[in-house]
């Protein structure tokens, strides 16, 4: 069987480097996948650099406001800016479609603003043309075109039975291309993924960047070779090659054209979320709310009069109205976590609603995967969001403590200066771990997993059906 399996796999590799249609094909894909890294890579690094010289410039200017109340230089704010993922060179994701600056100021937490694109429809990955779009949605259609006719083209040309009669069984002839057709594919993907693997040592973190790409690399394997065994499988079944390509098309057409944004509709169907206005409305009906802040404030004050035997709020070593506006601002972190908490959690939801149709089609699976560990999902979005809100509190909570130790003397506010400013450290954004990421995307791996192994299944079973009779 070892020699019959490496005479097919001989004949398939020496009939693929005489296509001259196929090697047209394989180097206008490289040109495209090529041509559109270098563009992707070029808007990651342009947004890099601008986002830190921005952060730099933002450092200067809180450090330079000057003199004033600590509660003026809460509300002088800072800007946190978000940075490109890991591997937005290779998956720029959701990036152009997400906010990239937060304003941080006093007693609010703000809303990301300023995309670099903006689309009418909802957040899609599906719009732009990316080294990860090409690869996951053009080169499966190749694949098609080169495998949909393997075995259908040999029954047409009458071959299939000489071989048949020869010996060959059909496990032997669908298992001989299927290699030769993977070692095609690992001939044209590695070199390429090999170039952008290289460009992920160059990441602030690269041994993350590196564990990130290694793993997406795996998964573009599976995805791409679940594919081929369908073309292989569907080809050993169909009865004319037009109609193998046929089935294949409509495959391709449905999964990877129909099939993510319907998912996109049915997954906001079954996790619904507020729209903006609806969202504001409520939030700001809850912070309008005081009446639970001034029963506290009421008690606070009670009880440090009490604790230093005073009858004045005017009297106390402590300023009253700093600790007013920490209690505040402690009531609004609870309403901003209740509002914006839910409001991503039912994003996320919308997402793994969306991962699931990945079993169904497998570029959904591959495109949250890539994007999952590029570093451009909504995952790591509302990391950015919580890492810069998380910020924003510590400079609101260092004016107060500031204001509360330094109360009014004869009813004149307390002045800070650069000293106080400059204990406020910068803003640094770092992405999460690779350990905190590929959790959420499991669905997605083991959906990808499950479609190439039951494409094993349904290729082995197509190679047993082939006979001589």
């Amino acid at each position: 069987m070892v020699p019959m399996t490496a005479t097919m796999l001989h004949k398939e590799m020496l009939e693929a480097a005489r296509d001259g249609r196929l090697r047209v094909l394989v180097a206008l894909l490289v040109l495209l996948v090529l041509g559109v890294g270098a563009s992707t890579l070029q808007q990651a690094r342009s947004h890099a650099e601008a986002q830190a010289a921005a952060q730099y410039h933002e450092q200067d200017r809180w450090l330079a406001q000057g003199e004033k109340t600590p509660h003026a230089a809460a509300h002088y704010g800072v800007y946190a800016f978000r940075p490109p993922g890991p591997l937005a060179y290779f998956d720029p994701g959701l990036d152009p479609y997400l906010g990239v600056t937060v304003w941080m100021e006093a007693h609010w937490q703000n809303e990301p603003q300023f995309p670099s694109a903006r689309d009418s429809a909802s957040f899609s990955r599906f719009g732009q043309l990316t080294p990860a779009t090409v690869l996951g949605l053009l080169l499966p259609l190749l694949i098609f075109v080169f495998a949909g006719p393997a075995i259908s083209g040999e029954r047409e040309r009458g071959t299939l039975r000489q071989l048949l009669a020869q010996g060959v069984s059909g496990r032997q002839l669908l298992w001989g291309k299927a290699t030769a057709s993977t070692l095609l594919v690992l001939v044209l993907v590695v070199p390429l993924l090999g170039v952008f693997a290289l460009l992920s040592l160059r990441a602030e973190n690269a041994a993350d960047a590196l564990l990130r790409f290694g793993l997406m690399f795996l998964m573009l394997l599976l995805f791409l070779g679940s594919m081929l065994l369908l073309a292989l499988t569907v080809s050993a079944w169909a009865a004319s090659s037009r109609n193998a390509l046929g089935v294949l098309l409509g495959f391709w057409l449905l999964g990877a054209l129909v099939a993510p944004r319907l998912a996109v509709e049915w997954a906001e169907a079954v996790a619904p979320t507020p729209d903006g206005p609806t969202f504001r409305q409520a939030l700001n009906r809850d912070l309008d709310d005081r009446t639970a802040l001034d029963a506290e404030i009421a008690r606070t004050e009670a009880a440090l009069l009490a604790e230093y035997g005073l009858d004045r709020l005017e009297d106390l070593p402590v300023s009253i109205n700093g600790i007013r506006l920490r209690l505040a601002d402690e009531a609004g972190y609870a309403i901003f976590d209740h509002h914006f908490g839910g409001l991503f959690d039912g994003y996320l939801a919308q997402e793994r609603h969306f991962q699931r149709v990945g079993w169904l089609a497998p570029y959904i699976a591959w495109s949250a995967v890539s994007a999952g560990l590029a570093g451009t999902d909504l995952q790591h979005f509302r990391h950015f969001i919580d890492s810069a809100e998380a910020h924003r509190r510590m400079i609101q909570d260092m004016m107060s403590e500031d204001m509360i130790r330094n109360p009014e003397v004869d009813g004149a506010p307390y002045i800070a200066d650069a000293a106080l400013w400059a204990q406020v450290p910068e803003f640094e954004y770092r992405p999460p771990d690779f350990s905190e990421v590929w959790t959420f995307y499991r669905g997605s791996l083991f959906a990808l997993l499950g479609w190439a192994l039951a494409m094993l299944v349904a290729l082995d079973v197509a190679g047993r059906r082939l006979r001589l009779h």
